[in-house]
């Protein structure tokens, strides 16, 4: 049996624990989510913040971040994962013309969304967790695709924004 982790989808290699990272991090950001929200609403102790601000106005960002994490995510996958026998090199175009770690950044927000839905103390610690172990999960990436790719992607770099959205207006 083959193991997701073991499939070479693209240049360089993913972090070695990627996939667990990814699963396991994803599991607890819900769960302590779940968790805080329920406490709150039933015990009425929680590190829940929606009394700080109310919750229609917390609804459209966590939509907005939920859509524009989708987004990045499916087209990333689909660039990555979409092409069979397809010679793996560098992708600078699409969703990676805008950002270096599309698919990442996508999980993020995504769960960035679910964090406006019921904002908690807890949640933001975890999703906080999150990011910086995405940090370090792509600067391991990044040391591989100079490796191989050398001046090719330290131009790449220079160009596309590791986390923040460029938008190209035209």
């Amino acid at each position: 049996m083959i193991k997701i982790s073991e499939i070479q989808h693209g240049l360089g290699s993913e972090h070695p624990l990627c996939d667990n990272i990814q699963l396991i991090m994803t599991i607890l950001f819900f769960i302590v989510l779940g968790v805080d929200t329920l406490s709150f609403y039933f015990f009425g102790y929680s590190t829940v913040l929606v009394g700080l601000v109310s919750l229609p106005i917390l609804i459209i960002p966590g939509f907005i971040f939920l859509i524009l994490g989708f987004y990045l995510v499916t087209k990333s996958h689909k660039v990555v994962f979409g092409g069979i026998n397809k010679k793996p090199k560098l992708i600078t175009s699409g969703v990676y013309s805008m950002v270096r770690h599309p698919m990442y950044l996508g999980i993020l927000l995504f769960c960035l969304g679910f964090f406006f839905f019921s904002p908690s103390i807890l949640s933001l610690v975890v999703w906080i967790s999150f990011f910086v172990i995405y940090e370090k999960m792509t600067a391991y990436e990044e040391k591989d695709l100079i490796r191989i790719l050398g001046k090719d992607y330290v131009s790449y770099q220079e160009k596309v924004p590791k986390w923040f959205l460029r938008i190209h207006l035209k």
